[in-house]
């Protein structure tokens, strides 16, 4: 018997004519776990789905289904587990760093894999880079395996993420170069961390707008970078974020320059996520 080439291939026997019109084949790939979204139609068949991308996908070990949209403070998606081995602790490699991703409790997105690689190559040697929202440290550990920077200060605010991070800093031997801080940037920056940042990297799923003041702060008194994320209508993605940036330099007395502004990937119908890398002076 043929293995089946797809998703679509392993299930067209197994699921009704009508049931494969409801199908999702796109799935997100977090290292041994694949991480599916399944429609209310389907969700009888959530385990059968499963395990047919197992069958698909050897190199997975598990199957989450997604079971309801980022929520909370720290923008959780919950998972469950539909097939194979019961776990949500996921092993992710990227860009030569291994992560441990607690999926469920932590934001992690392997679609910005291209981004981190990016800004890696931009990095100068001896660079101080601020990485905030750090998660469970996919920027800051890439940035210290594929870069000459001096140091990562790397903050973020929900304690599972940085239990996480800590250990990925370990298990990527990267403890003198990557520091894990827990806290609010709002908070922490002002009070640490002004003016000591060569770069700064600031990839918030949601409302970035509103850290970008202790950003800019945090960027050296001789100048620096700061790539801005933001989610944006689609009609007219740069003219706010901006508008934004120019404002919040002019009341801190700093001049900036656009190096690039670029679309990340699509959000929605009528969203995407743009960056914007500008320098401070």
């Amino acid at each position: 018997m043929n293995k089946p080439r797809n998703l679509k291939d392993a299930l067209k026997k197994k699921l009704s004519k009508r049931e494969m019109q409801f199908l999702r084949t796109s799935y997100d790939s977090v290292g041994n776990i694949a991480v599916i979204e399944i429609p209310p139609e389907l969700e009888k068949k959530e385990a059968l789905i499963g395990e047919a991308l197992l069958e698909v996908n050897p190199q997975f070990e598990t199957v989450c289904r997604i079971v309801g949209a980022h929520k909370g403070f720290f923008r959780i998606q919950p998972v469950k587990v539909i097939a194979g081995k019961r776990n949500k602790t996921a092993t992710y490699r990227e860009s030569g760093c291994i992560l441990k991703v607690n999926l469920g409790k932590v934001f992690f997105s392997p679609r910005l894999s291209h981004e981190r690689e990016r800004i890696a190559k931009l990095i100068k040697k001896g660079e101080v880079v601020g990485a905030f929202f750090a998660g469970v440290g996919p920027f800051p550990l890439v940035f210290a395996k594929n870069s000459e920077m001096k140091k990562a200060i790397a903050i973020e605010l929900n304690p599972h993420a940085v239990e996480n991070m800590r250990e990925n800093i370990i298990l990527n031997k990267q403890q003198e170069r990557v520091e894990a801080v827990l806290g609010d940037v709002n908070k922490v920056v002002p009070k640490k961390y002004k003016g000591k940042f060569d770069r700064v990297v600031m990839p918030l799923p949601k409302g970035g707008e509103n850290f970008l003041a202790a950003s800019i702060s945090s960027i050296k008194s001789s100048g620096g970078v700061v790539h801005f994320y933001q989610f944006v209508p689609i009609d007219d993605p740069y003219s706010e974020s901006l508008k934004l940036i120019r404002e919040e330099c002019k009341k801190q007395g700093r001049k900036c320059r656009v190096l690039s502004k670029k679309k990340v990937r699509s959000f929605s119908a009528r969203a995407i996520q743009v960056v914007i890398d500008f320098r401070v002076k």
